[in-house]
Order: structure tokens, then sequence, then C-alpha cells
């Protein structure tokens, strides 16, 4: 699949985005997705969808170097420990040693914007 190129990244042109996929109808569409040869999957935490996907990757059998998840924290986890504990959350629920596009779901008024971008920096070391 052709590939975007931006800002040192590389990611599909073509995603499948999982908004409002749940449980079984979920892991199959992802899995479907994955055999026509999508590479690009898109969750969140809020969806509360992100271990479905996890098990249609897994099931998938694709090497993970040949896939590009992206993922977000949700709004009310945009304190550096709490964006720490939503990282690892979705880490485990998507079954990954890594996230490749890690998003801010959703601002907040009263986010903290430099501690979050700190946070948010550490994670991507």
């Amino acid at each position: 699949m052709e590939q975007l190129q931006t800002q040192g990244i590389g990611l599909p042109r073509l995603g499948l985005g999982t908004f409002r996929m749940q449980g079984d109808a979920c892991r199959a569409a992802v899995e479907s997705a994955l055999a026509l040869g999508y590479r690009h999957i898109d969750t969140a935490e809020m969806y509360g969808n992100e271990e479905a996907v996890g098990a249609a990757i897994a099931a998938s059998r694709i090497a993970r170097k040949d896939l590009h998840i992206t993922t977000k924290v949700w709004n009310e986890n945009l304190a550096p420990d709490a964006i720490r504990r939503a990282f690892d959350a979705s880490l485990k629920k998507l079954r990954l040693d890594q996230i490749d596009l890690y998003l801010v779901h959703w601002p907040a008024p009263n986010m903290n914007l430099p501690a979050m971008f700190e946070a948010l920096m550490k994670l991507k070391q």
C-alpha cells in the first residue's frame, strides 16, 4: 500500500477506523481489513475496543513491522502519570510492544500543555 511520508514518519494512506465497533464484530472487521491489505488501524482508549483490535492483530500473524497502529489517550488521562498508565494499558490491550502514533483524543480546557507534551516525549523515547 502506498505510504504517506511526513516529518520522518511513514504510514499507509488508507486506514481502518474502529469508532463504534465493539467485541467480536470489531475483531472480525479488523481481521477482514488486514486480510484485504489494510495495514493502518486506528483505535482509541475511549472506543473501548483495543482488546478486540489487539486480538485481530494477533490473529492476523502479519509482521509487526508491516503495521501502523494509532491509538489515542482520552482527555481525563492527560496528567503525566495518567498518560503513562493509559499508554501502558493500551499497549497491553493491543498486545503490542509499541504504538506507532499516540494522539491526544480530545483536548481538555484545563490541561497542562507543557507537562502533557513532556510526558508524551518520554513515551516516545
